[in-house]
């Protein structure tokens, strides 16, 4: 009965410290994002690639090819944008919050440099707005997790999941990168 009760508490305590380690990100604002990138690129998905290092840890390397870039020195071009997680054989990582690059997906995107000069996406999946173009209006539009209205992940629909989000045009975004403002 003893060990009955001690199995008992300690299953309890797993479960009330379980949601301590759950992940929470602070929103950053575009201002905030654009103020920390080291090159913000506007462009088209190429490829996805999972990659495996000499430690064992699975990446994935995205190739970007940017139209524009709204900030940073490169030219626009093939940009390589890395992150952790992916599938290898019949290993599979998965790392909570990290944003998703579908292949054709237009995105903009806000990138720093690690130590090692590879671009990696700021903020998790903050740093990554996907592009639609409104079947409406004609006009393109941009959402991530907390800007923009209707991002679902990998799409956008017309339901904002964020309750402060509104509608960014591309143009807009554009605007509020490259004017500074918030």
């Amino acid at each position: 009965m003893r060990n009955f009760i001690s199995a008992w508490m300690t299953m309890l305590f797993a479960l009330w410290v379980t949601p301590a380690f759950a992940l929470q990100v602070v929103p950053l604002s575009i201002g905030e994002l654009t103020a920390k990138s080291d090159l913000i690129a506007h462009g088209t998905v190429r490829s996805v690639t999972y990659q495996e290092d000499s430690t064992g840890r699975i990446y994935t390397e995205v190739e970007i090819e940017a139209s524009e870039i709204w900030k940073g020195t490169n030219q626009p071009g093939i940009i390589h944008v890395l992150h952790g997680g992916g599938v290898v054989g019949s290993r599979r990582v998965v790392v909570s919050g990290q944003v998703q690059y579908p292949v054709g997906e237009e995105v903009v995107a806000f990138l720093v440099f690690n130590e090692r000069g590879q671009a990696i996406t700021l903020g998790l999946a903050q740093g990554k707005f996907h592009v639609r173009t409104d079947a409406q209006t004609g006009e393109k539009l941009a959402a991530n997790p907390f800007h923009g209205i209707g991002y679902n992940g990998a799409a956008l629909s017309a339901t904002p999941i964020s309750p402060t989000a509104s509608r960014l045009t591309l143009g807009s975004l554009k605007q509020q990168v490259q004017g500074g403002r918030q």
